[in-house]
């Protein structure tokens, strides 16, 4: 084995990981299946490859706990279609690259390599993105009051951020569909955002201690 193209797989289905392992062991790398227990140092994996399948909310907490069982490793999203706002909050989550499922076998072989490398295959396009969201928040005030919700809209925020939409919300909480709509826009309105998307990972960063959200998306 090649330690230094060692990587590990985090969330791909069996065959699906035997189909790409059999593939990057002719390119020199030798991917193990997180699931299957091997017995290796959290520090010998360079790569993991997380896979891109679920809803972003999911993605990110697969990134993170990627980031918390392999420290030292470089997390590859592999298999997804993203949006650029759904890209660079996975960037913040600790994603140093991205192969989505139209790219071939050359695409992410070239991705290991430079992410290997300590190289950034992202676009600049997305560099661009991601430097005018961090000079947006550098501008926002640190001191800025924060917005005072009732009980039952921070109940419905953390719903939303579990991923329920308004009609699973009135079953959860016993109201009326429309009172939900209600209770959105009036956190919307207080958050100083734009959706329901934007509002949970607000509320998300929030629960970390990071900077407020930047102030995009799109309406409900």
């Amino acid at each position: 084995m090649n330690a230094s193209r060692l990587a590990v797989s985090l969330g791909l289905d069996r065959l699906f990981h035997e189909i790409v392992a059999a593939a990057l062991a002719a390119w020199g790398w030798h991917l193990l299946d997180v699931e299957e227990g091997h017995p290796f140092s959290i520090d010998a994996a360079e790569i993991v490859l997380v896979s891109g399948i679920g809803t972003v909310d999911a993605l990110i907490d697969r990134v993170r706990s990627a980031k918390e069982r392999f420290p030292s490793g470089r997390v590859v999203l592999f298999g997804s279609e993203l949006s650029d706002y759904d890209l660079v909050r996975l960037i913040e989550a600790g994603t140093a690259a991205h192969v989505s499922n139209t790219d071939n076998l050359g695409e992410l072989i070239d991705v290991l390599e430079m992410v290997r490398n300590n190289c950034a295959p992202t676009s600049g396009r997305i560099t661009q993105l991601v430097l005018n969201t961090i000079r947006q928040r550098s501008r926002e005030p640190m001191g800025s009051a924060e917005p005072q919700l009732t009980m039952r809209e921070n109940e419905i925020l953390s719903l939303i951020r579990a991923g329920l939409s308004n009609k699973e919300i009135a079953v959860q909480l016993r109201i009326a569909p429309n009172t939900v709509k209600n209770h959105v826009h009036h956190l919307l309105e207080k958050l100083k955002v734009r959706s329901r998307h934007e509002a949970a990972w607000l509320e998300a960063r929030s629960v970390h201690g990071l900077l407020r959200a930047s102030r995009t998306g799109t309406d409900i």
